[in-house]
């Protein structure tokens, strides 16, 4: 599948490089939903691709951010799961204790998609975090709260 993924994004125009760092992506958001869902067996990824457009979504029926930094003592009064998102996103944060060696990932994603992602999308519990990037300028960021989902779902679009 990865290879194929590969070719179908370089055939919508985007490069080896791009491609690569979709791969990776989806990697990354695929092995927390192995690592911190508690359902694995819920989870799915799926994908759409058109000319110089390709957005995909990791999502899972689990028991979402919140409970899954619950787990950690440094984390176990938290009750905001807008800022249960935010942690998350964040270098160094994980249910994981930090001298495992876990909550690195979404930065080096966030890195390897910054000039071509338009918009990231973090939703879990009664809260999103959104990343939009409009044209040349900075990305802007918000969290906002909805009406609650269980599980975690990370929608990622980006354009050539």
């Amino acid at each position: 599948m990865v290879n194929r993924l590969k070719r179908l994004s370089i055939g919508a125009g985007f490069s080896s490089d791009y491609s690569g760092k979709f791969v990776a992506a989806i990697d990354e958001l695929w092995s927390n939903v192995v690592d911190h869902s508690q359902r694995c067996d819920t989870g799915y990824i799926a994908f759409a691709l058109a000319p110089g457009k390709f957005e995909f979504v990791v999502a899972d029926y689990g028991v979402g951010i919140l409970a899954s930094l619950n787990s950690n003592p440094a984390y176990a009064d938290l009750t905001d799961q807008g800022r249960a998102i935010e942690l998350a996103l964040s270098e160094g944060i994980s249910r994981y204790h930090i001298q495992e060696g876990h909550g690195f990932g979404f930065r080096p994603l966030f890195i390897g998609l910054a000039n071509i992602a338009r918009d990231l999308r973090f939703r879990s519990g009664d809260h999103a975090r959104e990343i939009i990037r409009a044209g040349s300028a900075p990305p802007g960021a918000r969290t906002y709260e909805l009406a609650p989902l269980p599980g975690f779902f990370c929608s990622i679009t980006c354009v050539v």
